[in-house]
């Protein structure tokens, strides 16, 4: 590939041209500052990768989990900043959704209920969790313009915080999602003049149809797809639609949950519920659970008294406390002095730089990675040690060097005794592929499993984050099976050079046709969608060599 000097200024100047809409007028109003650290600090703004979501400090999957406000004009006695606190301090939430009451014709119920929203988002931001400001509607389209004026308001006063989410319609009923898409595609807009912040989007059927979005992608790099689902009425085959949703790379977000039926009432189902919450776990799905409110129905978290707990409300702080116990934000070091203990690096003069053949194989033993979170090293019978003990969210991260961009098959030692698990691979927070890890009957009892990755030519960190553990790991064989990676050859003029880049630029301004070919080498991150996030990733190419 043949690169030219001047290229780093022509594609700072065609990144500049395309990149999504800045933040173009903020008004003048009281700032929040957070009071304390929590999980944005950490995490930063949420933004969709493929089919997961992650942080913009992170750049792994992440996962929060919280609790959802009753509609604001039934329920508006819990709409403030004692209640946020509550949720924080007792039931440990990193999320809260705001569920501002609409009617089915798109229009507030209660205009005066936008300042408790804002009181709340307000008592959020000081706690440093993330708020969902939720349009609940079963008619949003119904009124478009009144969405497009309400979110364009919030959008311009909150949208700098990487604190606030915007879902735009609460749960289509039966409409189909070409009608739903096209309110969206027209709501979008006036927030992006403010805020490049995730978007969730309801989809048809009471926010049940994910995997007909899937099918038909809205056409912006940040945005996922809202499932709800009520545990005693819901089972497989809603997982089933989720599933397929993911499998089209399209990220989705479970804005709405309950433990009992779906009419909101009824008892808490903890089998099924477990199931699901098991599911959303092994795909690192954020929830928020349904709901802050006293009415007497199951869903209800607190008594008629409004404070005390009822069974849900037990059952869900139970099921936050246990997952805070764990969560990444809260174990970090919070000083060089004070090292996070879930995280050890062997000695760095013991493990160097690994350099891949472009011809042929190279070796790398599991246990020389450069940095680790929650696995531990064991004997192995195929001789030194092995990397054991590896759960879901743990991951060890490997310095390699690649003499140019190419494809290469992974040969991955691996046991696993019984379930198995799965491993996505990733290079500066770009994800490059996942390998499925079966049961093989033992610990010790190695296969071999292949997959194979387009890897960045230089310099870099390969890391592999456990989505599901239950395995282990004892060395990983590259073998160079491609020649130069073509991707991005947009002009299919046989080099990947500044050119490609203006051509993308163009194409996504409206100013250039790409046909079928050029359209491949166009989506660098397989999505289906040619969008800023490709250009991104083509400057990073360019930028590599």
């Amino acid at each position: 590939m043949k690169i030219q000097k001047a290229l780093s200024a022509v594609c700072a100047f065609v990144m500049s041209a395309v990149l999504l809409p800045q933040v173009l007028y903020v008004p003048e109003f009281s700032e929040v500052s957070a009071a304390e650290s929590g999980p944005v600090s950490y995490y930063g703004q949420l933004q969709t990768s493929g089919n997961k979501i992650i942080g913009s400090s992170y750049k792994e999957p992440v996962q929060v989990k919280g609790m959802s406000f009753f509609w604001s004009n039934w329920q508006g006695q819990y709409w403030n900043s004692g209640t946020v606190d509550r949720m924080v301090d007792e039931f440990k939430c990193e999320i809260l959704r705001c569920s501002l009451g609409v009617d089915d014709q798109g229009s507030i119920y209660n205009g005066g209920d936008v300042g408790a929203l804002r009181s709340v988002m307000d008592a959020a931001i000081a706690k440093d969790i993330y708020v969902i400001v939720d349009w609940h509607s079963h008619g949003a389209h119904n009124n478009t313009n009144a969405a497009k004026s309400f979110f364009s308001e919030i959008a311009r006063d909150y949208g700098k915080y990487d604190n606030v989410i915007f879902e735009l319609y609460n749960e289509p009923t039966m409409i189909s999602w070409s009608t739903v898409k096209g309110y969206a595609e027209q709501v979008i807009p006036e927030i992006r003049k403010y805020s490049d912040n995730l978007i969730l989007v309801g989809t048809p059927t009471w926010s049940q149809d994910v995997d007909a979005a899937a099918n038909d992608p809205i056409n912006d790099s940040n945005v996922a797809y809202v499932l709800h689902f009520y545990a005693g009425t819901h089972g497989g085959d809603l997982r089933g639609k989720g599933d397929a949703a993911l499998s089209k790379n399209a990220a989705v977000f479970v804005s709405e949950w309950g433990t009992v039926n779906a009419d909101g009432d009824g008892s808490v189902n903890v089998g099924s519920t477990e199931q699901w919450l098991s599911w959303m776990d092994s795909n690192k799905l954020s929830w928020c659970n349904w709901a802050i409110s006293n009415k007497a129905e199951g869903s209800s978290i607190f008594g008629g008294d409004g404070s005390s707990l009822t069974d849900a409300g037990n059952y869900l702080k139970k099921i936050l406390n246990a997952h805070a116990e764990n969560a990444v934000w809260r174990t970090v070091p919070k000083s060089e002095t004070d090292p996070d203990p879930h995280t050890s690096d062997p000695d760095p003069q013991n493990v160097e730089r690994l350099s891949l053949s472009d011809s042929g194989n190279t070796v790398l033993e599991a246990e020389n990675y450069t940095s680790m979170s929650g696995v531990e090293l064991e004997d192995c019978t195929q001789g030194g040690k092995n990397v054991g003990y590896i759960e879901s969210g743990d991951w060890m991260s490997y310095s390699i060097s690649v003499p140019q961009a190419m494809k290469y098959e992974l040969t991955v030692d691996a046991a696993s005794e019984s379930g198995g698990g799965q491993i996505a691979f990733s290079c500066g927070g770009n994800t490059l592929g996942t390998l499925d890890i079966p049961a093989t009957g033992g610990w010790q009892n190695w296969q071999q499993f292949k997959v194979t990755l387009e890897l960045p030519a230089g310099e870099s960190d390969l890391k592999l984050y456990t989505q599901q553990g239950g395995f282990n790991v004892d060395k990983i064989t590259f073998t160079a099976v491609g020649g130069q990676a073509s991707r991005g050859d947009i002009n299919r003029d046989g080099y990947v050079s500044a050119a490609d880049a203006v051509l993308l630029s163009r194409y996504l301004i409206g100013d250039a046709q790409l046909n079928s070919e050029q359209a491949e080498q166009a989506d660098l991150n397989d999505n289906q969608v040619i969008n800023a996030i490709d250009l991104t990733l083509l400057k990073r190419i360019l930028l590599r060599q």
